[in-house]
Formats: structure tokens, sequence, C-alpha cells
């Protein structure tokens, strides 16, 4: 190997001795991106999976609970339509009320 003559030889030499370690390190770190990839990869999925079960629970969850409300209210209903009618009518009101309330104070 010839030693560089000129200081643009010597930078020359330099720059392509770094690349070329630049060029060794990426290779080497290859493997192992490819392993934190891939393992990022099933960690997401496992992730991803939870999530939907999480969301299937809350579902079935939702819907037990709104199906006993709903039964609950009926029997109510039934054994006391009367009283159940006043109910609804003063909700309705308190509703309508608050909502004229509600329109009222905005300003415009």
């Amino acid at each position: 190997m010839t030693t560089p003559s000129t200081p643009h030889d010597k930078v020359t030499g330099t720059a392509a001795g770094v690349l070329g370690s630049m060029q060794d390190a990426a290779h080497e770190a290859q493997p192992a991106m490819e392993r934190l990839t891939h393992g990022l990869c099933d960690h997401l999925g496992d992730m991803a999976q939870q999530s939907r079960d999480a969301t299937a629970n809350a579902q079935k969850l939702l819907t037990h609970k709104t199906r006993k409300v709903s039964s609950t209210a009926e029997h109510y209903i039934h054994c006391a339509p009367f009283k159940s009618v006043l109910i609804a009518a003063g909700v309705g009101a308190a509703a309508a009320t608050l909502a004229s309330w509600l329109m009222r104070s905005r300003p415009h």
C-alpha cells in the first residue's frame, strides 16, 4: 500500500476508512435490528389482540347491563303503569327545562 502524498489523499483515505467502518458496523448490527423489529411487531400484535379482547368484553358487559336495566324497567312499568307515566313526564319536563335554560344562557 502506498502512503498518500497530498493532504487531499490523506482526507480521502481517512473518509474511505471511516465509511468502511460504518458499513461494517451496520452490517454487524443488522441481525440485532431484525430481532428488535420482529420483537416489536410481536409485542404490537399482542397489544392489538388484548385491545380487541377488552373491547369485546366491554361490549358483552354493556349488552348484559342494558338488557338487565330494560327488563327491570319493563317490570316496573307493568307493576305501576300510572306512576311510570308520571315519572316519565317529570323527567321529560326536567330535560326540557334544562335544555331551555342552557339555550338561553348562551351569549350570541
